[in-house]
């Protein structure tokens, strides 16, 4: 009959705990080191960023320029009439706009020889800003270039509008006399071109 050895339980007990202390002790250290070592290394690539960077040739500074307007040519139907032209363009004012050019020309067929009353053949052009308030306008009713408007910052940001209201004559078979114009608006916007792009950021 086997009898139970007194005192050997408490015994082997006692060594399978001396066993597992000190491997608990050695995973907690080697979790630790990789812990460590995954900082160590996030923290290694903030430097390394900042001296590649440092290697890359600093961006340029550039100007993109749009533009919005409106170009015709009167055509009459009738030998006695003027015919009219009404037309709104729109565009988009931001930060980075940093100017806007207003400019306008008319050229009115034999002005110089016909004495046309005004209410039947002119070019009435009006820029508004994005407050509401007309900040240009310009009124021709013979051939001309008046100077280019400037506009620079601070500038009403949202939406513009070149609203055009014009008349003028125009015949379409020999072409002997048109009434023309053109308004034209710049908008320039500044930018910044890095290295590695192709393309403008608006930093």
């Amino acid at each position: 009959m086997l009898q139970t050895i007194e005192g050997f339980d408490s015994y082997i007990g006692s060594s399978w705990s001396g066993i597992m202390r000190p491997r608990r002790a050695m995973s907690a250290f080697m979790m630790l080191a990789i812990l460590m070592a995954s900082s160590m290394g996030c923290i290694g690539l903030v430097p390394a960023r900042e001296f590649l960077e440092d290697l890359r040739d600093p961006p340029k500074l550039n100007v993109l320029t749009d533009k919005v307007g409106v170009n015709h040519t009167f055509i009459t139907t009738s030998d006695i009439g003027s015919t009219e032209k009404k037309a709104t363009e729109t565009f988009e004012v931001n930060s980075e706009v940093i100017e806007i050019r207003a400019y306008i020309q008319a050229e009115m067929a034999l002005d110089f020889i016909f004495d046309v009353p005004d209410d039947a053949r002119y070019v009435n052009a009006s820029l508004i800003d994005a407050n509401g308030d007309e900040v240009w306008f310009e009124s021709l009713t013979e051939t001309a270039r008046p100077l280019i408007a400037t506009f620079q910052q601070p500038l009403a940001e949202g939406t513009w509008s070149l609203v055009i209201d014009s008349r003028g004559y125009g015949e379409d078979t020999a072409g002997f006399y048109q009434d023309s114009f053109q308004v034209v608006i710049n908008i320039e916007r500044q930018c910044w071109i890095y290295p590695t792009e192709d393309q403008c950021s608006y930093d």
